[in-house]
């Protein structure tokens, strides 16, 4: 990867760790008791697939800075976040289905571009 593509991935990882990590802070800010919460499988299912994307993202993101010319981390990334994208749409939530899909295709399509044309 060079510089370019770098800093967009960079900054797609950062946008995707800050928009997964709204249901967490949401959970964990709340004023209601646990007793009073609704229960069901949707909040926590949610939760669960957003701390899945967002270790994932903060891995890649870590990876990416580490070891820059490393692409081993593209397939866990893919293979999560589509994962996570299924159950989005199993469960229908639309915004999480959304998200990892974008993520899943926007990502790897970036990190695998080829750098610089051969002369």
């Amino acid at each position: 990867m060079n510089r370019w593509q770098r800093a967009v991935v960079g900054v797609l990882l950062l946008l995707e760790m800050g928009v997964v990590a709204q249901p967490a802070l949401r959970a964990g800010l709340s004023d209601l008791a646990p007793a009073q919460r609704a229960l069901g499988p949707i909040p926590g299912m949610l939760l669960a697939a957003c701390t899945i994307l967002l270790v994932t993202a903060g891995t890649a993101l870590v990876t990416m800075l580490v070891r820059p010319f490393s692409r081993t981390w593209v397939a866990t990334y893919a293979g999560a976040h589509a994962a996570a994208a299924g159950l989005g749409w199993a469960h229908e939530m639309p915004l999480l289905t959304l998200v990892a899909v974008v993520c899943t295709l926007g990502v790897p399509a970036l990190v695998l571009l080829p750098g610089k044309p051969s002369q």
